[in-house]
């Protein structure tokens, strides 16, 4: 079923299959604002990810010295979320809880809360993941993918529109910004030991082209970018600002074919590394609940321009 939260700007639809929005529409001017799921290049809109962000080697992970199976970015993009309170005007939440199926898959209770929310032409998502147990810790990743329409995408142009990073935590000892590089998905959706620099034009700007997705997905995986706007062609109008509370921050297109979108990914967690199934517990930037705790997440705030 599909939900709706508005305001005097924007007007939200959100699917309850995934808790997932689903649609963004100016409502000055009824123009849509969110990638549209065309199957010719991605079915998707923006899933939340859910206990897992990325690949996991082999498909699987280990605890308490067993092993299981679990999907890339986990299972809860499939799932049917309830929503806890239709009555507010622009913001909703939604919830889903463990099953016996996904306990086959994840051997955990958990109570994962997905709340929308509208302030002027911003839209907030978060996320709040509550243990139910009394003894055992909760381990999980959590993120988005939200996917952002580019209205100047022409089938033959070399760039469809730009980036400009914002806010960064990386610095030389001398103070002065370093160049961005970034780690790559590759094998099985796992990541490489080699670093690449992001492709940026004399603005600083980064390209959105085959060749800057060519060895697949940016994913800065050190707190290098917390902030991103997305530029149309000209280089200057500004489609959205994307704000971000993640530890790492994936930008996608499907590698080898020029899109008419964007993905902005803020993930609290990471893929494997390629070759490397490990235990939950320790995979890259794995967050937790403690029993009987709920622990709160800034998934994005995407500001709308």
């Amino acid at each position: 079923m599909n939900y709706i939260i508005e305001n005097d700007y924007l007007r939200v639809t959100i699917a309850s299959l995934g808790a997932e929005v689903i649609s963004v529409v100016d409502k000055e001017t009824e123009k849509e604002l969110w990638w549209n799921a065309d199957p010719a290049y991605w079915a998707g809109h923006s899933p939340i990810l859910f206990p897992a962000c990325g690949g996991l080697w082999n498909g699987e992970y280990k605890y308490k010295g067993n092993a299981y199976k679990l999907v890339k970015h986990g299972f809860v993009r499939t799932m049917e979320f309830k929503p806890t309170d239709q009555e507010q005007y622009a913001a909703m939440s939604f919830v889903v809880q463990e099953t016996e199926e996904t306990k086959k898959q994840y051997p955990f209770d958990f109570s994962l809360t997905i709340s929308y929310a509208l302030n002027g032409k911003t839209l907030t998502c978060n996320a709040s993941v509550a243990n139910p147990s009394e003894s055992e810790v909760l381990y999980y990743q959590i993120g988005g993918h939200p996917a952002i329409m580019l209205p100047d995408f022409k089938e033959d142009a070399d760039v469809v529109g730009y980036m400009r990073p914002g806010a960064s935590s990386v610095y030389t000892p001398h103070g002065a910004q370093e160049s961005i590089t970034v780690v790559r998905a590759s094998e099985q959706g796992c990541f490489g030991g080699e670093r690449y620099y992001v492709p940026q034009t004399e603005e600083g700007l980064i390209p959105i082209s085959v060749d800057t997705f060519s060895n697949e997905a940016l994913i800065f995986d050190k707190n290098q970018v917390m902030e991103i706007t997305l530029l149309r062609t000209d280089k200057t109008t500004e489609i959205c600002r994307i704000k971000h509370g993640a530890p790492v921050l994936l930008i996608w297109q499907m590698t080898g074919l020029l899109c008419p979108y964007v993905c902005v990914e803020p993930w609290y967690g990471m893929p494997d590394r390629i070759g490397y199934s490990v235990d939950l517990d320790i995979r890259p930037y794995t967050q937790h609940a403690m029993p009987g705790q709920v622990s709160m997440h800034n998934i994005w705030d995407i500001e709308f321009c």
